[in-house]
């Protein structure tokens, strides 16, 4: 299961995409721009457990940020792996 959701903001240009949905159990994650750090990316993986106390919240599980040209290098090994699932896992990317 996955979704793109897109919100732009005069400052922000956010993306989320959900990784995993189950009925009890959403992980998402989502890339936005940093206002205080230009030409830098932050990446977020976030949880959302539906049957909580309080099943809107959301939990950062990881968070990372990265410069544009290391977003692409990401692309880039995601849709190398794409080509060919089944070849070797542990090459390094080429950035």
């Amino acid at each position: 299961m996955s979704a793109v959701i897109t919100s732009k903001t005069t400052k922000n240009h956010d993306i989320e995409c959900v990784l995993s949905a189950s009925d009890s159990y959403i992980e998402t994650l989502s890339i936005r721009t940093i206002d205080l750090q230009p030409g830098l990316l932050e990446l977020a993986i976030r949880t959302q457990l539906l049957s909580a106390k309080n099943p809107a919240e959301t939990r950062v599980t990881s968070r990372t940020c990265i410069n544009l040209a290391n977003l692409v290098g990401i692309r880039s090994a995601i849709d190398r792996y794409l080509e060919n699932p089944e070849g070797s896992r542990y090459e390094p990317a080429p950035f």
